[in-house]
Formats: C-alpha cells, structure tokens, sequence
C-alpha cells in the first residue's frame, strides 16, 4: 500500500465516475447544507488522475456552493477494477451495522439539551421526533415535575409572558379579543387541550376555574372553546382533546362536532395506576378525541404504525400507589394489595400507559409529558406552532420545548400562569419574560403578594 496522504486540490481536477450509482436527488440539498455547515471534515477518495472513488456527492455540492478547492486523500496503487469494486465496498459497508436504538435515543436526548437544531445530525424530523418523545436524558430535569404555585400569582388577567420561543397568557379562550393577542396573527399547526371536566374538584390549593357548570352553561362553554380552537387553526390541522366519558363526556363530542372539526379516531390512554372509586368499573384511561379542521388538506408526521392504544408505562408491572398500598397488572385486572398484613383485592379495570405524574393537588388530570409528546410529534412538523388554550400546568409547552415546538399556551387561572412559568424556568433554566414591559418574571415574596392582595 503506499503512503496515503491529503492533499488540496482544486475542484477543476476531479471528476466523477461515469456511472452514478446512486440517486442524489434526496441526498444532494441535505450534503449541500452538511457542507455549509460543517465545511469539509471527510476527505475525498480519489485516484492519480482526479477520480472520485468515495465523496461525489459531497464533490457535487462543493460545487453548488461555489467552492474551488477540497481536500482528497489519493489512492494510486489499485488496479482499475480494483477501483470499481472498492468504491462499491466503501459505499456499501456504511449501511452494514444497525443502529443501536437504545444507544441512539441516549445520545440524541443529551444533544438536545445543548443543541439547538439537531438536523445538523442527519437525520430527518421524523426520525428525531421517534428518537426523542418520552426520552428522558441521565442529566435531565424530570420533564414532568411541576412546582408547587404560589398561592397569591405575579401573574394578572391579561398578561402575556414570553418563555424563550412560547407565548404564555392568562386569558379567556372563549373571548375572541383574548385568544387574538395570544396568537398575535399566526395560525396553529395543532391544537392540543385539556379542558375542564365539569367535576366540581375542589383541592386544598383551590377550585378548577370553569368546574361546576348546570350541563347547559358547560356545553356554551365548550362550544366557544371549540370555536375558538377552529379560529387558530390553520386548515387541515389537527386537534386532540383530552375528555372524560363520565358525566358530560358526550358534551366534548357535541362541541366538536358543532365547531366543525372532522372526527377521526379516539385515542386512548391507558393508565398505570386505575382511579378508586365506588363504580362498579374502575377507571384506568381517558380518551382523547382526535381530528381535524377539515378545511384542507391534512397532514400526518407520524409513521402508519400507530394505534389508538397509547401505552407508555410497559414493562412496570407493579406499582406503588402509596406507602402501604401496591398495584400489580394481572391481565385485564389489577390485584391491589394493601396493609401491613397484607389485604388483596381483585378490582376489573375500564381497559381490555405513560405512568401518571406524580399527584398534583393544583392539577388533577395533568398528562405525563411522554404522552402528549407522541401525539404533538404525529401530528406537527418541527419548528411548528401549538396551541393549547386550556394550558393548566403547562404539560403540552414543556413537551412543546423538548421536541422543538413553538407553544403558545392560556389560561384563565393566574395561579396556573404563575406555575406552569415556574415549571418551564425550573427545566430549562432559562427566564420568562413579560411580553409588554420585558421584564422578567419573578414570583411575589409572598408578604408583598399578600399586601399587594389587600390593596
């Protein structure tokens, strides 16, 4: 073998092989922008006299951007076949080893808490978007730890707060003016919302905002907020919203129909942990209505693998309900144990599961981040806008931030304002900002909150 050296040579010199062997027409922009980006850190293989043996796509691109020169690696002892068996060799053996996804999912999950664009990686929005929803790096903040909201709010009607690329307001989502300055003119590619139940919960933080409602004032309510959820949405783009069948549960149907929105599918979320309670079946899911505005042409991000089952909790067959009180998955039923002297119970469950986050005395049908993230990456393109006007902890801009997804969030409860600005400034570290006056958000001490209170 003789001595491989790297040369710089002008671009004049080279030449490409006069069989194109593979097709460029996919590969060529995405070497054009690697290049740009990256400039030259792979030489070219190239024969004495300026044959590419490896590299011509990055030689077609080199001179695309107006490049005149490149650095080649020269390989002159082989034969001429030689040459056109090892080219094969070279391009072939890059598609040998599979990826080790574990591995992958690792590495890509801390790159996105310091990189911005994480295309530069090569690899397509899809691809991430797999790669990255429910990933939780070693050295990340747990994505679904929500602080605790003060009980007297920075945070006032009307104002909008700036958190790094998401908008967040503490608004009315059925008054048009609100959710106007919410968007301040750009349109959602996804809608994803959680609305109010009508249960009446009442926690020691407080009551639910819009919670108790005769089932006349709740369907208005709905209506408007559906209308309001057509308004933002661009056309073909979808929409999830999470229910409960109990109740009113028909009321959410009713609304999106009445608002126009074509109905797809309902998706379910199965839970890990069931609901305890006096029915005769136990819940264990809540399903989630999905579709879309169907005033154009809809677009799925997702692959065709999908079904309307989402489980995120696989593989956790027992789980610890409280100190003394244990779980175990036994086919379609749960055994719960509880005691010191231990009492087991067979209890049948609504379902024949992303874990629930820890309990959340200010949000008691808070989602588990992993979930909303799969839906959001189905159904939205990276760099893309998602709104979410029933914002209450903050889950949906949160998912929003770890998949590269502007989120423009309201909320009509302050206090909600208030904690899903904490949550956010406690993941990323960064600090919200007041849209109008730009300063930044800094929770009340809670005597100057109380005084100021009392004014």
């Amino acid at each position: 073998m003789s001595d491989l050296r790297i040369e710089l040579w002008p671009l004049e010199h080279l030449h490409s092989y006069g069989r194109q062997l593979k097709d460029r027409d996919t590969a060529l922009p995405k070497m054009v922008e690697a290049l740009r980006t990256w400039g030259f850190r792979v030489p070219l293989l190239v024969t004495a006299d300026g044959e590419v043996v490896d590299g011509e796509i990055r030689l077609e691109a080199a001179r695309e951007l107006g490049m005149t020169e490149a650095p080649v690696l020269v390989q002159d002892d082989l034969t001429p076949t030689q040459v056109r068996t090892f080219r094969l060799l070279v391009n072939r053996s890059a598609t040998w080893a599979d990826w080790n996804d574990e591995a992958l999912r690792a590495e890509m999950a801390e790159l996105r808490l310091e990189l911005d664009n994480l295309s530069l990686t090569g690899f397509s929005d899809r691809e991430l978007d797999a790669f990255l929803a429910g990933t939780v790096a070693d050295n990340e903040k747990d994505p679904d730890a929500v602080p605790e909201e003060p009980e007297v709010p920075t945070s006032a009607l009307g104002d909008v707060w700036l958190l790094g690329m998401h908008r967040l307001m503490c608004g009315d989502a059925t008054k048009p003016a609100d959710v106007a300055t919410l968007m301040a003119g750009e349109q959602a590619d996804l809608v994803w919302t959680d609305p109010p139940y009508n249960v009446d919960y009442k926690a020691k933080a407080g009551k639910i905002k819009n919670d108790r409602m005769s089932p006349e004032q709740f369907d208005a309510f709905l209506r408007r907020l559906m209308i309001s959820a057509s308004d933002i949405l661009c056309d073909g783009g979808a929409i999830y919203v999470a229910h409960s069948e109990a109740g009113d549960g028909m009321a959410f149907r009713k609304a999106f129909h009445a608002a126009g929105f074509y109905l797809s599918a309902v998706v379910i979320w199965r839970k890990n942990q069931l609901v305890l309670s006096r029915s005769d079946y136990h819940w264990q899911h809540e399903p989630v209505l999905y579709g879309w505005k169907p005033t154009g042409k809809h677009t799925w991000y997702g692959d065709r693998k999908q079904t309307t089952l989402f489980e995120h909790f696989a593989g956790v067959p027992i789980i610890r309900v409280s100190d003394n009180v244990w779980q175990v998955a036994c086919g379609d039923s749960i055994l719960r144990i509880s005691g010191k002297d231990v009492m087991v119970e067979e209890l049948t469950s609504t379902i024949v599961s992303a874990p629930k986050p820890q309990k959340s005395k200010q949000h008691p049908t808070m989602k588990p981040v992993a979930l909303v993230e799969k839906m959001v990456a189905n159904s939205s393109p990276r760099g893309g806008l998602v709104a979410d006007l029933c914002g209450g902890s903050g889950t949906t801009l949160i998912a929003g931030e770890r998949l590269g997804r502007r989120c423009n969030l309201m909320d009509l409860d302050p206090h909600h304002v208030d904690g899903t600005i904490l949550r956010w400034q406690e993941y990323t570290g960064k600090v919200a900002v007041h849209a109008v006056s730009g300063r930044p958000y800094e929770a009340l001490p809670q005597l100057e909150a109380l005084e100021a209170s009392h004014d």
